[in-house]
């Protein structure tokens, strides 16, 4: 009877450990994706706190110096005369030096005269993974105005001059077209970051495969915000505000 108990005893336990095996793989699988989409949300937190951090500081400066400023999206200057595909991943903040025609500098609100553009600071990275997408950063479309996203070429480094995407604000820290006439009104833009990688195919917008799509094809986890003609800024809280199709 021992003989017969222990044989049975030892059959259940390798049942028992198979089962335990298999909830102990279920659990890591599940623990690994936790793990993941808090690294991923606070990158894309991070993107829009960045955005949300460079309007106030490109109002700021354009009211502090009564000139037009703008936030420029682009490839990384370091790295853009090299690549094929937009990277949109680089952001700043640049003032407009206007020329007043003697060949002296001075800050300006009239965008007309000849001037240049300046960087303000160095700029910042978004993290790893995420990506400006012009391509879902719409303006806001039951509001009167021209789109306040433009688009431009700067010189950001020695690798000479590079594609950009950009909004601007006037000397009020108003947020205005790019190049639109004084008093034109604006509609509200939206700012969309998506995870991704660059690549190509059907997902593709802007050079950049996202990196999940939900069940309508939209990018996963997309986040932005919206700027407003007043200058002020909303963060979008769900994927129907975020992406407009």
């Amino acid at each position: 009877m021992k003989r017969y108990s222990s044989k049975h005893h030892g059959a259940f336990t390798m049942i028992e450990l198979m089962v335990v095996i298999a909830i102990i793989s279920l659990m890591m699988v599940m623990a690994a994706s936790v793990l993941r989409d808090p690294g991923k949300g606070r990158s894309m937190d991070s993107a829009v706190d960045m955005m949300e951090s460079l309007v106030r500081e490109a109002r700021a400066t354009a009211q502090g110096n009564d000139t037009y400023t703008r936030i420029i999206i682009a490839d990384d200057p370091r790295t853009a005369a090299e690549r094929t595909s937009r990277h949109l991943r680089y952001m700043t903040v640049q003032m407009f030096k206007k020329n007043d025609g003697k060949g002296v500098g001075a800050d300006g609100t009239d965008v007309v005269h000849k001037g240049k553009w300046v960087s303000t600071s160095a700029g910042v990275m978004l993290p790893s993974g995420v990506y400006f997408s012009p391509h879902y950063s719409r303006s806001v479309e039951w509001m009167d105005g021209e789109d306040g996203l433009g688009q431009d070429s700067a010189r950001l480094s020695n690798k000479g001059k590079t594609n950009i995407y950009c909004i601007e604000f006037d000397e009020k820290g108003r947020f205005v077209a790019p190049g639109a006439n004084p008093g034109n009104a604006t509609r509200a833009q939206r700012m969309v970051f998506i995870y991704g990688h660059p690549g190509s195919g059907k997902v593709a917008k802007d050079g950049i495969v996202p990196a999940s799509v939900d069940d309508q094809k939209r990018p996963a986890g997309a986040k932005g915000i919206v700027v407003w003609p007043n200058g002020n800024t909303t963060r979008l809280r769900t994927i129907d505000q975020t992406i407009q199709n």
